[in-house]
């Protein structure tokens, strides 16, 4: 029996911050045809928490868990009461503190950083937090290295996401670690997932911020156009696509979007091409996969928008 990750919950938690986490581990086990995780979720005491959308959880005790023998342990983001609650809670604090020295890793998911912070388990450390949180946190704990940009940060044994989906990209992150990237690929094929997503990816999604844009004019349209990176996408395609005339399409995109369709588009596939390069493809995969004509062309866009080439990149980014 592996030693427990365990998630350390309350009344108001986020519940995809748990059962997304929970998901992949448990999508380990089943693949790897064995208990490489022994998944634990606990409250103040035994019984059952009330997340933020009222399905409850049922729990364990967290003192009935020996601190020093745990594998892995995660705070999941919540409403601001639980959060307050959490932070007063002494021996959830203790529990922690002690957990730390011992365990193989140690994080949070989401809002959970605003306690790891409060409880002084982020100093020293770059890590992650949602977006909401970023005010709070600059305001309270100004000395702190808080990334309000990346959807999850590894810091030695500390990890931290974003929160919410980005807590599934973090945890594939760390399946990869312990058991290879076929493993994750596997598991996230499972889920159903689109992309996985490396944690230098921004919070800030653009396909979301495009197609809200103009009151949703062009959501199909650059639905399409992200599952097309491949193809040519010159402004004459994409105008016909919209049943526009080009200048009409260029006009009322720029007006939707705030950005011109060419440069929408190198955006996306740049976005693109970061995650293929991450996951370890080689370069003339990813310049295929994500729609420029070559290597060439795909580290010149990269040293424009990243300053450094598409090796470069790798060299910094990739496992």
């Amino acid at each position: 029996m592996p030693a427990p990750t365990v998630f350390l919950a309350y009344h108001g938690i986020q519940i995809l911050d748990v059962t997304g986490p929970c998901s992949v581990l448990g999508g380990a086990n089943d693949l790897l045809g064995r208990r490489a995780y022994e998944i634990v979720v606990t409250g103040p005491k035994a019984g059952r928490v009330r997340s933020n959308c009222g399905v409850e959880l049922g729990c364990n005790a967290l003192g009935e868990i020996a601190p020093d023998g745990v594998d892995m342990f995660f705070i999941p983001g919540g409403e601001r009461e639980g959060l307050t609650a959490m932070i007063a809670d002494t021996e959830a604090r203790d529990w922690t503190v002690t957990a730390r020295g011992a365990a193989r890793r140690y994080g949070s998911i989401c809002t959970g950083s605003v306690v790891l912070a409060a409880w002084g388990l982020v100093d020293g450390r770059r890590f992650a937090s949602h977006w909401q949180a970023t005010r709070y946190l600059r305001r309270t704990h100004p000395a702190l290295d808080l990334d309000a940009e990346a959807i999850f940060v590894e810091d030695g044994p500390l990890w931290t996401s974003a929160g919410v989906t980005t807590g599934i990209d973090m945890m594939l992150a760390i399946v990869e670690r312990d058991h290879g990237a076929e493993a994750a690929r596997h598991i996230a094929q499972r889920l159903v997932l689109s992309v996985r997503r490396p944690g230098t990816q921004s919070q800030f999604s653009p396909l979301l911020a495009a197609q809200a844009g103009r009151e949703g004019r062009y959501r199909d349209l650059i639905g399409w156009i992200a599952l097309n990176l491949e193809k040519p996408l010159g402004v004459e395609a994409l105008a016909e696509h919209a049943g526009e005339t080009l200048r009409s399409f260029h006009r009322n995109f720029v007006e939707a979007t705030g950005q011109s369709p060419a440069a929408f588009v190198t955006q996306l596939r740049l976005d693109r091409a970061r995650t293929l390069i991450v996951d370890g493809h080689a370069l003339k995969t990813v310049a295929a996969q994500a729609g420029f004509p070559d290597v060439a062309r795909l580290s010149a866009a990269f040293r424009r928008r990243f300053g450094m080439t598409a090796n470069e990149y790798r060299v910094v980014h990739a496992a």
